[in-house]
């Protein structure tokens, strides 16, 4: 067959069909990925300067905790279960980091940041997986635990934020890089080769899709299900300390808007929230997405808390949009047959 004789409707279909873009069809990632797409499209008509250094670095800054908690939020959902506690221990993790860094040198410091996001995890994760609790009500429960504790550690915004460290999480890697996404990359390659590479990765999805194959294969769900929390509190503690750096300072509050966020992120993504099924590119783009249209809404002068009825219309148009076509296409099939 010669290159002419390939017609585009053979084209599409063999891009519908590779390897690559059939994973994303599996994960349910090619709506927030379409969904990112058209909507940085319509962000740069009507606010052109997004591609400039400043706006760049900015929009980048204010993307990425939120990506990071979303990807902690998603590990939670692979195994089945929601944790209405990432808000509470992304603010935990931050004031930690802010404080430990009046005192400490930063390689120390962030090790108590992450060493925080790592303890609420393991906590969570245990009583779900070998007290067998459900993980929203012990989540619900750790959540106003967490957040107590962050407000015992610090009761106003401050800590020993330097401008070096704000620079090297928060700056540029290389001129129109910003250094956050930098930083982004990594941790999403790092969690994509554990899940997608590692027998824990596969046993967190297992987990997820059948606890009871899981089981009865021999395998140690329990444990995989209180790795998913431990891995889920690390990830969003760097979502914490990511949010520091950039803001330069610690707030025992600064994760509370991430919780619901971070819920429609995924929900964005097309993940299932029986468990089993979700992307990590998806999941960073609906991220993406979110925080993109916030910061428009914020340079148009629009009240900031539209930005959570435009969410939430986004994610009700991107998941309802493919639910209505099925229904009209097996319809039209049904009339034709």
């Amino acid at each position: 067959m010669t290159a002419s004789s390939v017609t585009p409707g053979l084209l599409g279909r063999r891009l519908w069909n590779a390897p690559s873009f059939l994973r994303l069809r599996r994960e349910g990632a090619v709506a927030p990925v379409s969904a990112f797409l058209v909507f940085f499209v319509v962000y740069v008509i009507i606010n052109p300067e997004l591609l400039t250094r400043f706006q760049l670095q900015t929009a980048s800054n204010l993307v990425v905790p939120l990506a990071l908690a979303a990807l902690g939020q998603l590990i939670i959902v692979l195994v089945g279960g929601i944790d209405i506690s990432i808000g509470a221990i992304m603010s935990f993790s931050n004031v930690v980091f802010a404080t430990a860094m009046v005192s400490l040198p930063v390689p120390l410091a962030l090790l108590a940041g992450i060493g925080a996001g790592l303890i609420c995890g393991l906590f969570n994760g245990a009583l779900v997986a070998y007290g067998k609790l459900p993980a929203i009500a012990v989540t619900l429960a750790s959540a106003f635990i967490i957040g107590s504790i962050s407000r015992e550690v610090m009761d106003r915004p401050g800590g020993g934020i330097t401008p070096e460290f704000y620079l090297a999480t928060s700056g540029e890697l290389l001129p129109y890089v910003p250094v956050a996404l930098f930083w982004l990359a990594i941790v999403a390659v790092l969690l994509w080769l554990l899940l997608q590479r590692t027998a824990l990765g596969r046993h967190i999805y297992g987990v997820g899709s059948s606890a009871d194959s899981v089981r009865a294969a021999g395998l140690n769900a329990r444990g995989a299900q209180l790795a998913a929390f431990a891995l889920s509190g690390v990830i969003v503690a760097l979502g914490g300390i990511m949010l520091a750096g950039s803001t330069i300072t610690g707030d025992p509050r600064s994760g509370d808007p991430y919780l619901l966020s971070s819920i429609a992120a995924v929900a964005l993504a097309g993940a299932s929230f029986t468990g089993g099924r979700g992307s990590i590119i998806g999941t960073i783009l609906a991220a993406c997405t979110l925080g993109l249209v916030g910061n428009l809404l914020f340079f148009a002068g629009i009240n900031s808390y539209w930005q959570y009825v435009i969410a939430a219309l986004i994610v009700i148009s991107v998941v309802g949009l493919p639910v209505l076509w099925r229904r009209i296409y097996q319809a039209v099939r049904g009339v034709r047959a």
